[in-house]
């Protein structure tokens, strides 16, 4: 497969905005792009991240193909199919993301939360994008506490020999403090992975996309 698997260093780090403005910059570079949001909680009717993924790439897949699994309660995946007595089936999703990107040029596929968050019982998403062999596209929240939220993720992916393309710094709220201007040479200097773009509060993922042009996939 080619393509990235975009993980977060926690929730709410601003993941489906990066991945739908690198979803508007691979299209823009003439790529046919595939998403994919294999588990989204919290859903009410229509899931709004896949939505938005979909929407982003131009993405002509049924919702069904790109969320295959929905769940109402806003906890982790494998806590939600408890509650709802579902069965998260890991080579379901592994047999969908391969058809999904064999579609297109290039598959965007988004996590929930973090690496070691819970997919399945017994299994968290690290194992999935092992199963997938995708490059992780690490995004964490430019303020305090993501130097150590960063390392520790790079550290997870590194001992479960998970390539990782690089990180991305996004800014969800308008409000920063004294760290967002030294976060990226840290993490580049404490992981040796490159921090691939710092992204100022945007109001919308096409203003970001520009900035994750030299995102390679």
């Amino acid at each position: 497969m080619r393509g990235l698997f975009v993980t977060g260093t926690d929730t709410g780090v601003g993941k489906t905005f990066v991945a739908c403005a690198l979803a508007h910059a691979l299209r823009r570079s003439g790529l046919r792009v595939a998403v994919a949001k294999p588990v989204e909680t919290g859903v009410e009717g229509e899931p709004e991240d896949a939505c938005r993924l979909r929407a982003a790439a131009a993405d002509p897949a049924p919702l069904t193909d790109v969320c295959p699994y929905r769940l109402r309660a806003p906890l982790a995946p494998a806590v939600a199919a408890r509650r709802e007595a579902v069965t998260i089936d890991l080579d379901r999703i592994v047999a969908l993301l391969r058809r999904r990107a064999a579609e297109a040029d290039v598959l965007l596929v988004e996590g929930a939360g973090g690496l070691l968050v819970p997919l399945a019982d017994g299994t968290t998403f690290a194992q999935l994008a092992a199963r997938c062999a995708l490059p992780l596209l690490i995004v964490g929240a430019n303020r305090l506490g993501t130097i150590n939220h960063c390392a520790l993720t790079a550290r997870v992916a590194t001992t479960m020999e998970l390539a990782i393309q690089g990180f991305v710094l996004s800014q969800p709220s308008r409000e920063t403090d004294l760290s967002a201007a030294t976060n990226a040479e840290t993490i580049r200097a404490l992981t040796a992975v490159p921090v691939l773009a710092t992204l100022p509060h945007c109001t919308t993922p096409e203003d970001a996309a520009p900035l994750l042009a030299d995102v390679r996939v």
